[in-house]
């Protein structure tokens, strides 16, 4: 059997090690991956942020295909309801109403778009 069990001399009489060219390298501390933390929709700012994010993911594209189709059924229709009762009862106190109403329809058009601009992209 071989004598494991004695200590190595690296620093002994005939070694070509001194304490001068040991280098003990210790990694920095790595940051963690970027992620997005999504805050709390329970409390008023994180609502905001939220609803802004869909939003924004949904004029942009990237949503599916029946989110963008529920979308056109939800806002266009509530849209169209109010543009029928600003004509049935022929008062300019609709126009407001109406204006705010546009926000989500443009939102969801400007989505549309993006999204047959981007399967045209992948199809060629």
């Amino acid at each position: 059997m071989s004598d494991n069990n004695k200590p190595e001399d690296f620093f002994g009489e005939g070694s070509s090690f001194n304490s001068d060219k040991i280098r003990v390298e210790i990694p920095a501390q790595r940051e963690p991956g970027y992620y997005e933390r999504i805050p709390s929709a329970y409390d008023p700012m994180g609502e905001i942020y939220v609803r802004g994010r869909a939003m924004r993911t949904m004029s942009s594209g990237t949503m599916p295909w029946w989110v963008l189709i529920a979308g056109w059924f939800l806002f266009g229709g509530l849209f169209l309801l109010i543009i029928f009762a600003g004509i049935s009862s022929m008062s300019w106190g609709i126009i407001p109403s109406l204006i705010i109403t546009l926000i989500p329809v443009l939102i969801v058009f400007r989505g549309t778009m993006a999204k047959l601009s981007a399967k045209k992209r992948t199809r060629r």
